[in-house]
């Protein structure tokens, strides 16, 4: 079992203790958390993170990136900073593990919130409200 999944579980047996879930509606969390780490978009997601643990290269340009851009939120807008951040983000896209593996989240997000839009049809009711960010 890997630690998503347990994460999952621990987390959803945790959550019944809290808000008293019924045991049903536990079984039928836990069958949707096992369902989702059996995915083929999550199995595809956790091959190219293993790839990226194999890449180096890789490792360090994500790392460069990361860096990169906290450097332009410590200092504010800086137009040099921010052509490094774009060359780096263009050296990631053509990173072929980097973009395997934007892809792959991608792909995972998107079960997500085709996940949460059936839910959401079903109970006849937003289920998960989005407070911001980027789709």
């Amino acid at each position: 079992m890997n630690v998503f999944y347990q994460t999952i579980i621990s987390r959803g047996n945790y959550m019944a203790e809290e808000s008293k879930i019924s045991d049903e509606l536990m079984e039928r969390i836990n069958a949707f958390g096992k369902a989702i780490v059996e995915s083929e978009e999550y199995r595809n997601l956790i091959q190219c993170d293993e790839e990226l643990n194999k890449n180096q290269g890789a490792q360090d340009l994500l790392g460069e990136y990361r860096m990169k851009q906290l450097e332009l939120q410590r200092k504010g807008f800086d137009r040099k900073v921010l052509n490094e951040l774009n060359d780096l983000e263009e050296q990631m896209k053509n990173n072929e593990t980097l973009a395997k593996l934007e892809n792959s989240q991608k792909a995972l997000a998107a079960l997500f919130r085709s996940s949460n839009d059936l839910i959401s049809e079903k109970i006849g009711q937003p289920f998960a409200q989005r407070l911001g960010g980027c789709r």
